[in-house]
């Protein structure tokens, strides 16, 4: 009888779900497992530390809307934590797998152990111990179907050593493949649902959408597109569903985060919200008044029932893929007549162009350099196809309201967990996900820190990310509340550091940047590079509209 090993299997039920990537730091308790994968056609992106082993696939699986595979050791499991954590607010189909010590010893002080499965828990989708070698495969098959079911999110499994390393007969691991069930990618709404919700939004006179990252999950632009042209409704995204229409459409009005775009103030007035994926949550007042009126009549499509009628009561609740819905209210929605709205577009969009105009203007070439000036200059060496990524407080804040987005899948940002430090191995694994496509990061010096190290992986694999580390040697955001509330900062001063001399020493290209006039030259230089380049920017201890929107909550200011 034919045999083969548990990671053999491994690769085999990772391969059968269309993987071709894999990220990690190689261990004790997943030697085996690499080793096999070293033949494999698999492409293996090794990392200094497990959470930015971990960040990068978060970003890869959502710009190519596919699983990312995340190995590590046992005590690297640990490390990885956080960013499951993270990946849960992202909507990161995460596939973390981490080994273990061998199954005889468990229980008895095995070397490294600690309960991966428990500590995974609580911060994932689900979290298992495969329970034989024979069943890898189908453990697999379990964690790609709820990672990308439903609302997406990371999964945890633990392999032991001793699994890996096993030899199975053909015929038992043939009993578990998952052979013809896949993931359920296209589960469509109720469509006396979609009427009734068409019935609302034909009527409305001051409707809005808002996109979140589910939306992103699923949807195909062009139908949300077709959906929003029929409908002539507003439009505004966020997150993995950041410019499922372009910027530059006339019913897109761009970011839709308040103290970031104050276009959004208008939705005070609106008298229907459609909600596609996107929660009622902190960045939107938890649906209360303001921001909305306390008549608005809100739509909710979402893959998660939990999420319909959660902090305020739906109209309609429709629970489904955002894909195949959007494509069912596009059908219902052109066979009605749509009102044109000229007036109520047209507010938002004057609203949305005078925003923009007002944050171009405060890029004045003037030392020490305002953020704007980084984010003018910047947007001369971008295009639509480029990946931009945004870390860190009050100085990335200023460029991830001005930078308009005309492609989706080329935007990433600091999820609703708020965990900074993820820019960098998220820009990592943009770069990875889109080769040959130009991948910028816009990182605080403060954020910079935590993964910073991940430049030596870029350089080891000619991963050509262009960073913006803009540097003012503060905790920018938590400086500015801390001076606006306390009067003074408290464990938010940093030294003025070489960044670029860090990433010299990596060997990336580095230049330190300490005058406005000096930008653009820098700026070409880095792009020139064919290579990851780094320039550290001085820039002004200016507070952004995020901080002082903050301030003004705490203190019960209106300014």
């Amino acid at each position: 009888m034919a045999k083969t090993t548990g990671s053999d299997l491994l690769v085999r039920a990772l391969r059968a779900e269309g993987v071709d990537t894999v990220f990690g730091i190689a261990g004790d308790h997943m030697l085996h497992m690499i080793d096999t994968m070293f033949d494999s056609p698999l492409r293996m992106v090794d990392f200094r530390h497990e959470s930015g082993a971990a960040h990068a696939a978060d970003s890869y699986s959502r710009i190519l809307r596919k699983a990312g595979v995340m190995l590590s050791t046992t005590p690297g499991h640990a490390n990885a934590l956080p960013a499951l954590a993270n990946a849960m607010h992202s909507e990161a189909p995460l596939i973390n797998i981490a080994g273990s010590a061998e199954t005889p010893n468990m229980g008895r002080g095995a070397m490294q152990e600690f309960d991966q499965v428990g500590a995974a828990a609580p911060i994932t989708k689900g979290a298992w111990n495969v329970p034989s070698p024979a069943r890898i495969p189908e453990y697999v098959a379990l964690a790609f179907r709820t990672a990308l079911s439903g609302r997406q999110g990371p999964v945890h499994l633990t392999i032991p050593h001793d699994y890996q390393m096993a030899e199975i007969d053909d015929a038992e691991a043939a009993r578990y493949a998952p052979n013809e069930y896949g993931t359920p990618l296209s589960v469509p709404g109720d469509p006396e649902q979609i009427e009734r919700a068409i019935d609302i939004l034909s009527s409305a006179q001051r409707p809005v959408i808002f996109a979140g990252s589910s939306a992103g999950a699923t949807a195909i632009p062009s139908e949300v597109q077709r959906l929003v042209e029929t409908m002539r409704i507003p439009f505004f995204s966020e997150d993995s569903a950041r410019a499922l229409i372009p910027d530059s459409h006339e019913y897109s009005m761009g970011l839709g985060y308040q103290p970031l775009n104050l276009t959004v103030r208008n939705v005070g007035e609106a008298d229907v919200v459609l909600m596609l994926g996107k929660k009622l949550d902190y960045t939107n007042g938890f649906g209360g008044n303001p921001p909305f009126a306390d008549d608005t009549k809100f739509v909710v499509v979402d893959p998660s029932p939990a999420q319909i009628n959660r902090a305020r009561t739906a109209a309609v609740g429709i629970v489904g893929d955002l894909g195949p819905v959007i494509t069912q209210m596009a059908d219902a929605a052109e066979k009605r007549n749509w009102p044109e709205r000229t007036e109520w577009v047209g507010k938002l969009r004057t609203a949305f162009d005078e925003w923009h105009s007002g944050l171009d203007a405060l890029g004045k070439v003037e030392n020490p350099m305002h953020p704007m000036h980084v984010s003018n200059t910047l947007k001369k060496f971008i295009d639509d196809d480029t990946h931009v990524t945004f870390d860190g407080g009050d100085y990335c804040h200023f460029l991830r309201a001005s930078i308009k987005r005309d492609q989706p899948y080329r935007f990433h940002n600091v999820s609703s967990f708020g965990m900074i430090g993820v820019g960098l191995p998220y820009a990592l694994g943009a770069q990875v996900a889109l080769p040959g496509k130009k991948v910028v990061l816009a990182n605080g010096d403060g954020s910079l820190g935590f993964n910073g190290m991940e430049i030596d992986t870029m350089v080891r694999h000619s991963l050509p990310v262009k960073m913006f580390v803009g540097n003012n040697a503060i905790w920018g955001i938590d400086w500015q509340i801390q001076k606006g509330i306390y009067g003074r900062p408290v464990w938010t001063d940093l030294l003025p550091t070489r960044y670029d001399v860090m990433a010299q020493g990596m060997g990336a290209y580095g230049e330190h940047v300490t005058k406005a006039e000096d930008l653009e030259c820098a700026m070409k230089r880095a792009f020139d590079h064919d290579g990851p380049a780094l320039l550290n920017i001085d820039i002004e201890k200016i507070i952004s509209p995020v901080a002082e929107a903050a301030i003004s909550r705490k203190t019960g200011s209106h300014g």
